[in-house]
């Protein structure tokens, strides 16, 4: 597994598939594991608002961060100019919290430079998961590093955005992991994202139905006649987009994220 493994996975899909449970179960696998991993979870992109809904606690032993955009926007601003009474100021002005709203996607930017230091700084040892967010808002992540070393043509954002594409678009460091419901819309936007990133960089890229009840084996037949026209739309599903499907992962009944970690724990492996 050691070979394969990347420094930075990317768990996006549209909202309400689990990729928040997915991301978390797959960090503690590879924390028991015994490798240097840390989930993380952004807060919101933009400055002055609210922040984000923290993860819900639980008793996983695997290490959580929740990564606050101006803590990241006054570290780099500290780490640039030598001062955090500057680096504060700065970012609590009103022009600097105008310019990084103003701009799609700079939050991402800020955030993502973050992430990678974390990377960088342990001398490429660490495995950052990321519960990133839903699929259109993860695209524009994944394009904002590109999109800004256009638009600041020279400078230290410049040479700091080469230095990030170089390690994000690297197919050896980072990939994405799209997780998807078995029906057909969810899917196809599934694999649209998948195709977009595609078109972006070749950064590996693949796709888990997740929640699938076609799994439990001997258990359908005893199924309701409702349930089991749902399990003849997922074995449709699967069949139809067979190429598109990287792996599964069954449909659990389990509330406790620590009861769901030992019943997906054999499909985990694969998300690597």
């Amino acid at each position: 597994m050691s070979n394969s493994l990347k420094n930075f996975y990317i768990f996006t899909g549209k909202g309400g598939v689990g990729k928040t449970t997915a991301a978390l179960l797959f960090a503690q696998y590879l924390h028991e594991q015994d490798k240097d991993v840390l989930y993380v979870t952004l807060s919101q992109q933009k400055l002055g608002e609210a922040s984000a809904q923290r993860p819900p606690k639980n008793n996983l032993s695997v290490p959580q961060l929740f990564l606050e955009l101006e803590d990241c926007a006054q570290g780099y601003i500290q780490k640039k100019l030598g001062s955090s009474t500057i680096a504060q100021w700065v970012v609590r002005s009103a022009y600097f919290r105008a310019l990084v709203n103003m701009l799609p996607g700079f939050g991402y930017l800020i955030s993502m430079g973050k992430m990678l230091e974390i990377i960088h700084e342990s001398q490429d040892k660490k495995i950052l998961i990321l519960d990133a967010p839903a699929s259109g808002h993860a695209l524009t992540m994944l394009e904002a590093t590109k999109n800004f070393r256009e638009i600041f043509q020279s400078g230290l954002v410049f040479e700091d955005t080469n230095k990030m594409i170089k390690k994000l678009y690297d197919p050896q460091h980072t990939c994405v992991r799209i997780i998807t419901l078995p029906t057909e819309l969810s899917l196809q936007e599934a694999i649209e994202l998948k195709d977009s990133i595609g078109l972006l960089a070749a950064i590996p890229c693949k796709i888990f139905l997740n929640q699938l009840l076609a799994t439990w084996g001997k258990a359908i037949a005893d199924l309701p006649t409702a349930l089991q026209k749902k399990v003849s739309l997922e074995d449709k599903v699967c069949q139809e987009y067979a190429s598109h499907i990287d792996g599964n992962f069954p449909l659990v009944l389990e509330t406790r994220l620590e009861d769901q970690y030992q019943t997906l724990k054999p499909y985990l492996e694969q998300l690597v």
